[in-house]
Order: structure tokens, then C-alpha cells, then sequence
């Protein structure tokens, strides 16, 4: 989940499965759209525990019958995130970094250039408005945020490297900490090994091994999906049938045996399925191109979502503190308006603040490279 538009990491052209240049993968723009989304639904339950909130039963919210999914499963959203971007980053540059053509400097700038900006703004954001919030109710709102050695780690975004401590600060920002440790791990394996459909399955398979023993490592799993989805980039052109035929049969089995609402066995239902999943949707959707623009411009807000949300959040329960009014968690209006105003403070964001930053940066790698 930690890119966006993550196509302009070097100016090569892909080099694994090649796409419809017209396309732009515009099915895994919505998809990943789509997760995003199931995790600002996923993290709807934060406003009850603003002050002078009354308990709401869960099927009260709005629109529960028709998005109970979202709702109650929005957070597996992260694990369609971590293979969306497998998939792009073994499509994009998988052999380029093989052949040397993408030095690891550059490849580590450019990630950085994309992520730390709304981070670090971010996390500065969480850490005042905590204070507030601990000044006026005596305790943070949902994540602690008072942990100096977390701290460290929060700036380093390495809270999730080993063992998954607990959330803290910005809290969402544990499964992007993952994802970049799996980036180190992508490029350095990348360099000595060639990307192969072979490796993918050896390192989910491994990844699933370890879990099995009990390293329960959130990086590990990152990786399980991440090379997951990087399977689906290496798999035939064509192979959108025996995809949909895999993606079929999965369902099939699960409302069969029952097994697709059992939370312990969902992750690796979602394991399973990614690759098929990813394989049809990277297909040229033609009927997609219409509205390539504003796809994309919605892929684009995944990220500024993902890390705002929770800082929007506790703004509103500060609000919510000083002055005594709460909103209605069972009105369809406040839904809208929680989507409406992270949206679009995420696309403010992105528009003033993270692409101008990027491209900031991006110069100075630039600049420094021809000194």
C-alpha cells in the first residue's frame, strides 16, 4: 500500500508481464481504492470511544446490511495493499534491479521520497493532538502516543519490523513499516536472484513455514502477500481464464465448507486468492478507460487516506470533548461526511503537499547524481 502510482520509480519501461500502455492497470487502481476504503469503514468503530459517546450496537451503523463486509472485515484491506504492490514492484522493476539497471541508492530515495513526507507530518500531527486530547479527557484516543522509544521507531518506520508491538501513535502506519522492510528485502533478493514465479512461491512458502512456527512477524507476513502478488506479474500473458477458473473454485469452497467467515482461516483464504485476483484485474478492462483519470486520481488518495484518517479522527474527538456534542454513528450523513471531508483533505494533500514534496526530493537525488 505504500505508493502511489508507484510506476514512475525509474523511467524503464516494465520488463516483466507487459501491460496495454493504454490500460495503466486501472482494475488494480480500483482495487486498491476499494481497500482503502474498507479500512476507513474498518476504523468507523473509533468514534464510539470518543467522550460522552453512547455504546452503538454494530448492526446500527449505517448501512450495515449492505456493507456489514466492510464494516467488519475492512481491515483485511491491508493484505490486498501489501499484494497490489508486490505485483507492481515485480512488474515495474523486478528484472531491471536483476540486471543492475535501478541502483539501490536511487530505488531507496525514490521510496523515501514517496512515503516519509506525509509520515512525518502525520505522526507530528498525532503527537499534538494526543496532548490535547490527554489534557482534556486524561488518556490518549485509541492509539498510545507517549512511548519515546516508539517514538524512534515510528520516525525510523520500523514499529513492525520483528514483532508486532502495539499500535501506537499513527497507528496505520504499522503495515507500511512492514511493507518497507519487505522493499530492503525485495531489492537485495532481487539483486542475486532472478525473478521468477519459482522464487515467489519459494518465499511464500517459506513465509508460511515460519508463521506455522510461530514467528507471528508482521514483515513476514507482509512479504507472504507481497510475493504473492509478484507471482501474478510473473504468470503467462493470457492466463486470465485459469485465473478466473482458481478464483472460482476458492468460492466455491469456502461457502461450501463455511471457512470464509472464520477470521483465523480468512488470511490465508485472501493468500490463495490474490494472485488469481490480481491476474484479472491487470487485464486491459476497456470499458475502464473512460474513466482512466479519475481512477487514478483515486488510486492516488490510498496513501494520504491510509495515514490521515486517524489524525482526522482525533481532531473531531477533541471537538467532540470541548464542546460536549457528538455526532450520530447510526446517521448515513455522518458516514458521508467522515468518507467526504478524509477524502478530500486527501486530495488536498496529495495536490499541495505529498507530490510537490516528492518531486522536491526526487530533484535533489537528480541534482546530486549529476554534481
Amino acid at each position: 500500500m505504500g505508493y502511489s502510482r508507484p510506476f514512475d520509480l525509474t523511467d524503464s519501461r516494465p520488463l516483466v508481464r507487459p501491460q496495454p500502455a493504454v490500460s495503466k492497470l486501472l482494475g488494480l487502481e480500483l482495487l486498491r481504492f476499494a481497500s482503502a476504503i474498507a479500512v476507513l469503514f474498518f476504523h468507523y468503530r473509533h468514534f464510539a470511544d470518543m467522550a460522552g459517546m453512547t455504546s452503538v450496537a454494530p448492526s446500527s451503523v449505517p448501512l450495515y446490511r449492505l456493507l456489514w463486509p466492510l464494516y467488519d472485515y475492512g481491515q483485511y484491506g491491508v493484505q490486498l495493499f501489501w499484494g497490489i504492490s508486490g505485483y507492481i514492484f515485480f512488474w515495474k522493476y523486478g528484472a531491471a534491479i536483476h540486471s543492475g539497471a535501478v541502483a539501490a541508492s536511487r530505488f531507496f530515495w525514490l521510496r523515501f521520497s514517496r512515503l516519509y513526507p506525509l509520515h512525518l507530518v502525520t505522526l507530528a500531527a498525532v503527537i499534538g493532538l494526543q496532548a490535547i486530547h490527554r489534557q482534556q479527557n486524561g488518556s490518549d484516543f485509541i492509539y498510545p502516543a507517549q512511548d519515546a522509544a516508539m517514538l524512534v521507531r515510528q520516525l525510523l518506520l520500523a514499529t513492525d519490523w520483528g514483532a508486532a508491538p502495539p499500535m501506537n501513535f499513527n497507528g496505520p502506519i504499522w503495515s507500511i513499516s512492514a511493507e518497507v522492510a519487505v522493499y530492503a528485502g525485495f531489492f537485495l533478493l532481487l539483486r542475486r536472484v532472478a525473478p521468477s514465479a519459482g522464487l515467489c512461491i519459494a518465499v511464500v512458502t517459506a513465509g508460511l513455514a515460519l508463521q506455522l512456527a510461530g514467528l507471528e512477524w508482521v514483515s513476514i507476513a507482509c512479504a507472504t502477500y507481497f510475493f504473492a502478488g509478484g507471482l501474478a506479474a510473473l504468470v503467462p500473458v493470457n492466463s486470465e481464464r485459469k485465473a478466473a477458473i482458481g478464483l472460482a473454485g476458492i468460492a466455491i469452497f469456502c461457502v461450501a465448507t463455511g471457512v470464509s467467515g472464520d477470521r483465523d482461516k480468512l488470511p490465508m483464504i485472501i493468500l490463495l486468492a490474490v494472485p488469481c485476483l490480481l491476474v484479472l484485474l491487470a487485464r486491459d478492462w476497456q470499458f475502464l478507460r473512460r474513466a482512466q483519470r479519475p481512477i487514478q486520481f483515486a488510486g492516488n488518495l490510498t496513501y494520504s487516506s491510509y495515514l490521515l484518517h486517524f489524525p482526522l479522527q482525533l481532531l473531531l474527538a477533541i471537538g467532540v470533548a470541548a464542546t460536549g456534542v457528538g455526532p450520530s454513528l447510526t446517521s448515513p450523513a455522518f458516514l458521508a461526511a467522515y468518507l467526504g471531508v478524509t477524502l478530500g483533505v486527501a486530495a488536498i494533500s496529495y495536490r499541495a503537499f505529498e507530490l510537490p514534496a516528492q518531486q522536491w526530493l526526487r530533484q535533489r537525488l537528480s541534482s546530486r547524481a549529476t554534481a
